[in-house]
């Protein structure tokens, strides 16, 4: 039986992280993501079931330099914010065993333009957002085609960083200007990379995500 972190699967994982990146950043730019999705219709969750295994802290963990006890030692920190998360889920509509993978995109957004700048996000606003990203992310053809191990380990992934960035943001601000600007610059690539979202032109307000044609981006502090 092949392993799922493989080479081929690798190539794949990476294959339906693009196409579900080009998928959300489409559906931003021509506003679909507000059709048939009013505030306060009620939506059955997307969920997608759990590994019994996680293969994201593993596999994110294989790109830590520093030798066997580094990548260690970062698999263990994914494996923690990954806990975190799910128990952060607990009050998820997701049934028992199972990641809500609007809930999931919503916190991993959140967190990260929470990076970039200091909007207060209430739980009405995240609602909203989760709502809108999985009404994108379930229209969208590489989400359908993917297999249930590249759809858990892409949800994994998701939670695993949405944790960190905001664990990282906390620490930042108490550290100083320079690892202030080390996280918004993780935060920007992050966003680029697993949604394919433009960071400095997205906003969150009360009716969830939008993108704008201009918003300032912190400029980077001073040595």
């Amino acid at each position: 039986m092949k392993r799922f972190d493989d080479a081929p699967a690798a190539r794949r994982q990476a294959q339906l992280v693009q196409e579900l990146s080009r998928a959300v950043q489409r559906s931003l730019l021509d506003a679909l993501l507000r059709l048939g999705d009013e505030p306060g219709t009620p939506r059955a969750p997307m969920t997608a079931p759990r590994a019994r295994v996680p293969s994201a802290p593993a596999r994110l963990a294989r790109h830590q330099p520093g030798g066997a006890a580094a990548r260690a030692g970062a698999q263990s920190l994914y494996e923690r914010c990954l806990a975190q998360a799910r128990a952060e889920a607990a009050a998820d509509a997701a049934p028992a065993g199972h990641d809500d993978v609007g809930a999931v995109l919503a916190r991993f957004v959140a967190a990260n333009v929470g990076a970039l700048r200091d909007d207060a996000v209430t739980a009405p606003m995240l609602r909203r957002l989760a709502r809108q990203l999985a009404a994108i992310v379930q229209q969208a053809p590489a989400w359908r085609r993917a297999e249930l191990q590249e759809r858990q380990s892409y949800v994994e992934e998701l939670a695993v960083i949405g944790v960190l960035v905001r664990e990282m943001a906390a620490q930042a601000a108490l550290q100083g200007a320079a690892a202030t600007d080390h996280v918004r610059s993780a935060a920007r690539g992050y966003l680029r990379q697993l949604l394919g979202l433009e960071p400095d032109r997205l906003a969150i307000g009360e009716h969830g995500l939008a993108m704008v044609e201009a918003l300032d981006a912190p400029e980077p502090s001073a040595a």
